[in-house]
């Protein structure tokens, strides 16, 4: 870590932080995804990273410890203050070479640079609090999600508290421990049992690895290998970027690579292998995003063109930038593209989710989920199936796909679409997230679901 020299001011690297982090306070529980700021190349800006990153990921966690030197609750403290706070306790205790002494000595500073004099002495006395708590690191015991004095780190790690101060009951600890809403963990609990929610939790500590998925060129994913700047992953066409980003963008510009999870992959191959490819021959893509699906659909299916398809101007543009030179490949916006009544073979709907399977990746998606958020997406999500069911001709394919974990979003929905839209099942598959914490990178993958539908009367079924 970079050490800054003393200076009467507040550390300009932690105050870029401390601002990235306060716009984030203003908006909690509803953050925004991937506006934590623009940090610099180099130390300063891994370190301003790191602080934010702790921050978002372990949210929670901070929050009830910093809770317990306070006077007041700590929502009723001043956004800019909360966000001194929730930096300084980050340092302390999610980045391990930072000093107490400069955590708190430069969380002070700012406070009474930035904010006000007097606000110095309760951001001093509430991080001393929390540094007080600091116990040693060690090995996770096994019984680690039963304790009161155990949180863990991003690599896996045991810390111990000094005192019993987490939560007596099961779903409220672990709240705290992995900084996922107690509701979420309670939906989690209901559905898949303790120890199974337990782990899709533990996944979110921890930033995600990089996955590429090399299916278009498996011999430049083994030279990869070959020069140490990947290492295998269990599913045999991904493999997990190892060296710095710098670099994964050079590669990405060069190569037939892309960067996708495993399951996330899964999805289009669960629509070929259910498919005869031979007589898909128009596709549409309807929420294309930055069409790493679209990608996969050009090569499943050779005798297709596809058409991909988004409402958000900005993906729409990225879509034309990478498809421009391909001539089997059309860009429209979504609604022009679902006037197209009866004109696809397929069509595949990868619908804005509550990203429940992902929260590794999208960590500030997590703060927002809860039941009233969800079924505002299921209804999101209904019209997106209306719409792809009128895209697809009669005895076409309807390919539904999110990357969550609640049943509203997926089995309900696949029932739904039978019911109301005349679809039936040809295939269905979901893939539970995990990893993360400090488990092998080489087995980690994300959550998904997906379901083949086809118009028309079933004539086979096969789940999966």
């Amino acid at each position: 870590m970079l050490q800054k020299a003393e200076t009467e001011g507040p550390d300009p690297t932690r105050a870029f932080a401390i601002e990235a982090i306060g716009s984030q306070v203003r908006r909690f529980p509803d953050l925004a995804i991937g506006t934590e700021g623009t940090f610099a190349e180099g130390r300063d800006g891994a370190f301003a990273h790191a602080i934010v990153d702790g921050v978002l990921r372990r949210w929670l966690t901070l929050e009830f410890l910093i809770g317990r030197g306070l006077k007041q609750a700590f929502g009723a403290v001043e956004p800019d203050l909360r966000a001194v706070l929730l930096a300084g306790a980050a340092q302390l205790l999610l980045l391990d070479r930072v000093p107490d002494h400069a955590a708190i000595d430069q969380s002070v500073r700012h406070a009474k640079a930035r904010i006000r004099e007097g606000a110095g002495g309760l951001v001093n006395a509430a991080l001393r609090r929390v540094a007080e708590l600091k116990g040693e690191r060690g090995e996770r015991p096994a019984d680690w999600a039963r304790r009161r004095d155990v949180l863990l780190t991003a690599d896996g790690r045991a810390m111990r508290l000094s005192a019993e101060v987490l939560p007596q009951d099961f779903a409220e600890r672990l709240s705290v421990q992995t900084s996922h809403p107690e509701g979420l963990l309670r939906r989690w609990i209901a559905a898949h049992g303790e120890e199974i929610a337990t782990g899709f939790a533990l996944k979110g500590i921890s930033p995600a690895p990089t996955i590429l998925n090399i299916e278009a060129d498996e011999q430049a994913g083994e030279n990869l290998v070959d020069c140490d700047m990947a290492a295998r992953h269990e599913e045999k066409k991904a493999l997990v970027w190892t060296v710095d980003r710098m670099r994964l963008r050079a590669m990405l510009e060069r190569s037939r690579i892309w960067v996708q999870d495993p399951s996330s992959a899964d999805v289009v191959r669960t629509i070929a292998g259910a498919v005869p490819g031979a007589k898909v021959r128009r596709v549409v893509d309807l929420c294309a995003g930055q069409g790493t699906k679209t990608r996969q659909l050009l090569r499943a299916f050779p005798n297709a063109n596809v058409l991909a398809a988004d409402v958000d101007g900005r993906r729409l543009e990225m879509l034309r930038n990478v498809f421009g030179d391909d001539r089997r490949v059309k860009v429209e916006h979504a609604d022009a593209a679902a006037a197209r009544t009866g004109e696809a073979d397929l069509v595949l709907l990868d619908v804005p989710c509550s990203n429940s399977g992902v929260l590794a990746r999208r960590v500030e998606a997590r703060y927002r989920i809860n039941g009233k958020s969800v079924a505002e997406l299921v209804g999101i999500q209904r019209s997106i199936l209306e719409r792809g069911a009128a895209i697809v001709r009669e005895g076409g394919i309807v390919a539904y796909s999110t990357c969550s974990l609640e049943p509203e979003e997926n089995s309900q929905q696949n029932q739904w679409a039978c019911e109301a839209l005349g679809l039936s099942v040809v295939t269905e598959r979901g893939t539970l997230p995990r990893g993360g914490c400090g488990l092998d990178e080489g087995t980690a993958r994300d959550g998904s679901y997906v379901v083949v539908m086809r118009k028309g009367p079933q004539t086979a079924s096969a789940k999966g």
